[in-house]
């Protein structure tokens, strides 16, 4: 039993960066990590020594939003098909096997290291679907399969442009994984030392070409909230250059960005006042099931019913906004558990980056990578249901260990006793 156990967590250190690469490629592989991830989780519980180390930071608001939507399961109109629905909660086995699986912010380096490859990859991908649609060069069949392109829709006219989607099946996952990505990159940049971060520069560069491409408004202000929160972190206000110059660009060239940019602060557009229709049949939904809500994959099931006259689409899975969508489906209840995890997750990791010493400048990109990515994810769930978005929220929750591993057990104590655990 003990040699089980211990294999299983040897075999942690070999899967987390297999994971991080399978969440900028594959969904697919994610699952299967995710399986194999929660088997060693549980298989390494056999040593003792082992399961005295075993951390669970976040427990409380993690277990409170868990059983918020358990009840609103329970109380949903079809249970079975709302319980489905809750297979979200499964991503959460990620966030407790990265916690308990790095070893120290040197592992996560490691993996990272994987993981910028894969946002590299993607990022060429991104541009070559854009190349591939944007162009009248005949292109062989193969190609256009393997981008997972149609010629014959990308190429056809339209108002809109074509919007890059790498290997996701849809642009708003590759915007808002890009985000993520940016953070980490951006933070190491900034607050790393030179050995690491100079390397970063050329792939950020890359992954910031290619979130515009994705034409996703909402991921453009989810990362100027991410990189706002490292100015605030790192003091360095040239970090919001990249962004600046970004936009002035895209402002003054003739391209469809200039006229993605102008719609965001165009309340009139259609997809503004689509989104304001879809708020207020979610603000309906939570009048009439305040507590549990309707239940996950209730917007699904009941939208027909709540639809605005004057929206345009007749039924819907999502409301584009986190707070909305999570109090229609798990109630006021749920809304303030989900609340209390990314509360809680701030003030920790806040008290995480102060007490790091200087001396250790990697792990303290890390920790603000993970603080970034986290505000630029909320910031753009203010506008798209992202957290519903099962490969953005499965990179999150990877993310967000990133703290609680360069602190040691720090995470877990009460306000005040973390920083002699913190000494390099």
């Amino acid at each position: 039993m003990l040699t089980l156990a211990r294999a299983a967590d040897r075999s942690l250190l070999a899967l987390l960066p297999l994971l991080m690469l399978a969440l900028m490629t594959s969904i697919t592989a994610v699952g299967v990590l995710t399986a194999l991830l929660a088997l060693a989780g549980l298989a390494r519980l056999g040593d003792p020594a082992l399961r005295a180390r075993q951390r669970v930071p976040l427990a409380a608001p993690l277990a409170a939003f868990v059983a918020a939507t358990l009840a609103s399961v329970a109380a949903a109109p079809d249970p079975l098909d709302a319980l489905y629905q809750s297979k979200h909660l499964l991503s959460l086995i990620l966030f407790l096997a990265a916690v308990n699986g790095f070893r120290s912010g040197d592992a996560i380096r490691r993996a990272l290291a994987w993981f910028t490859g894969a946002v590299v990859l993607a990022s060429c991908w991104a541009l070559a679907q854009t190349w591939v649609c944007t162009t009248a060069v005949d292109v062989p069949g193969w190609l256009t399969w393997a981008l997972k392109v149609r010629l014959e829709r990308c190429r056809q006219p339209s108002i809109e442009p074509f919007r890059a989607k790498g290997f996701f099946s849809i642009y708003m996952t590759l915007g808002g994984s890009l985000v993520v990505a940016l953070a980490l990159h951006f933070a190491a940049l900034a607050l790393g030392t030179r050995r690491h971060a100079w390397k970063l520069a050329p792939p950020a560069g890359l992954a910031f070409v290619a979130l515009g491409l994705t034409y996703v408004r909402n991921a453009w202000l989810g990362l100027g909230a991410a990189l706002g929160t490292l100015v605030l972190l790192s003091r360095r206000v040239s970090l919001i250059l990249p962004l600046a110059l970004g936009v002035t660009l895209a402002l003054v060239l003739p391209t469809p960005l200039r006229g993605k940019l102008l719609t965001i602060v165009d309340l009139a557009s259609p997809s503004a006042t689509e989104r304001l229709y879809f708020w207020g049949s979610g603000l309906r939904m939570v009048e009439d099931a305040p507590l549990l809500g309707l239940g996950p994959g209730g917007v699904r099931r009941s939208y027909p019913a709540y639809k605005h006259p004057d929206a345009r689409r007749p039924g819907t899975s999502h409301l584009h906004n986190n707070l909305v969508q999570i109090a229609a489906e798990r109630g006021l209840l749920g809304l303030a558990a989900w609340l209390w995890i990314w509360v809680a997750f701030v003030l920790r990791a806040s008290r995480i980056y102060g007490a790091l010493p200087p001396a250790r400048a990697d792990d303290r990109a890390l920790v603000a990578g993970s603080l970034a990515a986290v505000v630029g994810f909320l910031t753009a769930g203010l506008f798209e249901y992202n957290f519903g978005d099962s490969e953005v929220v499965s990179l999150v929750w990877v993310v967000m260990a990133f703290p609680f591993v360069v602190a040691g057990g720090a995470g877990e104590l009460p306000f005040g006793g973390a920083a002699k655990t913190l000494a390099p």
